[in-house]
């Protein structure tokens, strides 16, 4: 029984379970070729190019065409790993989901230490567990994707921010890693707002934060405007696209890859560029959204549904119930800090598409579970006090 109270234990049961799920997922008969996996998997395809000494080129062709539509951090992670082990090959494969099933451990212990920090040692060990061994969650840190990454980032934050010190070095320090951070994952840039409660009394320290982060910043903004020639405030040029994607004519279900004008192989994409197509994209999605509001809101509304609650939607709406009890119980800046982003984060995904839900909600899942694992612990407590 204490082992099943030991924080670094449950970290080697998430990174287990994880690492199990390997085989049947990625390398059992459903994926007998060693690129199976990667195909039209776009930050790989771009880290091919960079591998091949091609540069950041596009996911959508094999020419070396300019592109923006991941922001660099993740593949140039994958590029190195298919420099030393193989583009597209298969060991590579192994690599990349490996570091993918440790981060997922990592997150399960950080997961602790905040809820730690936050609550209780039952609601830490609550939520921690159930990062540890819910199928979904450990399949999604699987995902050829940033989204694992992208998870510690947010937990590292909490752990971080409410007790930075004031000292002009660290909180330098800090904007270099939120710049590294958004490179990674554009929309963490919502932890700043989300965390209002704590840095509004630090606003001097703030502005030195958001100084470096543009410095950090500031290499990839130029490199786009010299490559594509258009500023991309969000890092990133795919919004057009996502956009189309859930809302074009022709177009049944909440997304659609199969209707349409599709990036891969694209004449356009090759002729007009990148910056140009995705352009063109998004006029059209805007001309259907505006030509008919009244399928993009229902489409809109079972996106968010699609986000929530796929792949098992009682599991998730007992956990969304018990997580709505949770709150009640939560310091108010974390609560703050929680509602900002279950509000926010999930709203460009409404409005654009969900095809990977669970790798979208990754991100904020475990705050999910921690807030549903405070009104646990109390269910345990009062458990305990019967005769």
């Amino acid at each position: 029984m204490r082992r099943l109270r030991n924080p670094l234990a449950i970290a080697l049961v998430a990174v287990t379970f994880r690492l199990i799920l390997i085989g049947p997922v990625w390398l059992g008969p459903m994926n007998p070729y060693p690129n199976q996996p990667f195909t039209k998997n776009e930050p790989s395809h771009i880290a091919a190019h960079i591998a091949r000494g091609e540069g950041f080129a596009s996911p959508y062709t094999d020419l070396p065409t300019p592109t923006a539509q991941q922001p660099p951090l993740y593949p140039l992670f994958l590029a190195v790993i298919f420099k030393l082990f193989g583009i597209f090959s298969r060991m590579s494969l192994c690599v990349i989901v490996g570091a993918n099933a440790v981060t997922g451990g990592v997150v399960a212990l950080l997961l602790y230490r905040v809820a730690l920090k936050y609550f209780s040692q039952t609601a830490a060990l609550v939520a921690a567990w159930m990062w540890a061994v819910l199928p979904p969650t450990a399949l999604t840190d699987l995902a050829l994707c940033h989204y694992s990454f992208s998870t510690l980032a947010v937990l590292s934050w909490l752990l971080l921010i409410p007790d930075m010190s004031a000292r002009t070095r660290d909180w330098m320090l800090l904007g270099i890693a939120v710049g590294v951070a958004l490179l990674l994952n554009p929309m963490l840039v919502l932890l700043i707002p989300a965390s209002a409660l704590w840095l509004l009394p630090r606003k001097g320290f703030v502005a030195i934060m958001l100084a470096m982060t543009a410095l950090t910043l500031a290499p990839w903004y130029v490199r786009n405007y010299r490559m594509l020639g258009s500023f991309y405030p969000c890092l990133r040029d795919n919004l057009g696209l996502e956009l189309y994607i859930g809302n074009h004519a022709g177009m049944s279900g909440i997304y659609d890859y199969f209707t349409g004008e599709s990036p891969y192989r694209s004449r356009q994409l090759t002729e007009w560029g990148e910056a140009r197509f995705m352009a063109a994209r998004q006029r059209e999605a805007m001309v259907y959204i505006v030509s008919a509001p009244e399928d993009f809101l229902l489409r809109a509304a079972k996106r968010l549904e699609d986000f929530w609650l796929h792949p098992w939607p009682f599991v998730y709406f007992t956990l969304i119930g018990l997580a709505l009890w949770g709150f009640r119980q939560a310091p108010q800046p974390f609560a703050a800090f929680t509602a900002v982003l279950f509000l926010i984060y999930p709203v460009v995904f409404y409005v654009t598409q969900t095809s990977w839900a669970t790798s979208y909600r990754h991100p904020i899942e475990p705050l999910l579970l921690l807030m549903a694992a405070v009104p646990v612990e109390r269910i345990i407590h009062r458990l305990r006090e019967q005769p």
